[in-house]
């Protein structure tokens, strides 16, 4: 009887280690933090809480112009799925996600105006069912996966 409850106490130690690991570190998955100040900072002076979530997504976007352009923007760890956002580099689809992400973060009390309610709805959005699991399978790799899930 002893053994089994050594086993299950070492059961949970060694699954606490593995969900821990399944994220990656902040400055790992957040790059750009004056680049998102200063969008916050327009967000607030344009008010763009008061749009409607298109057109707020719309001003996003056009705030994002001129964002260089980076392949692999996703390809941040070969081990570990992550949610993930950098303001420095952006594909035609991070460039989308961010945008959207960004727009209904603004729908909430701007306390939580942060880059960790951001990478939420960047998570939310890219992965099945709104949950990454630190596997690579359950980010949506379709746009009809994406539309269907969304």
């Amino acid at each position: 009887m002893r053994s089994w409850k050594v086993c299950v106490i070492l059961s949970l130690i060694c699954s606490a280690g593995m969900a821990s690991e399944s994220r990656l570190p902040f400055g790992t998955v957040f790059k750009g933090q004056d680049q998102f100040n200063r969008l916050v900072a327009k967000a607030k002076a344009e008010n763009w809480k008061s749009l409607p979530i298109g057109d707020r997504t719309a001003a996003v976007g056009k705030a994002l112009v001129g964002t260089r352009y980076k392949h692999f923007t996703l390809e941040i760890d070969n081990r570990i799925e992550s949610p993930s956002v950098n303001f420095y580099g952006m594909d035609c689809w991070t460039f989308f996600e961010t945008a959207l992400g960004f727009a209904r973060m603004l729908n909430e009390p701007e306390s939580n105006w942060t880059p960790e309610r951001l990478l939420y709805h960047i998570e939310t959005d890219r992965y099945r069912s709104g949950q990454c699991t630190g596997d690579y399978l359950s980010r949506l790799h379709y746009l009809e996966d994406w539309l269907y899930d969304n």
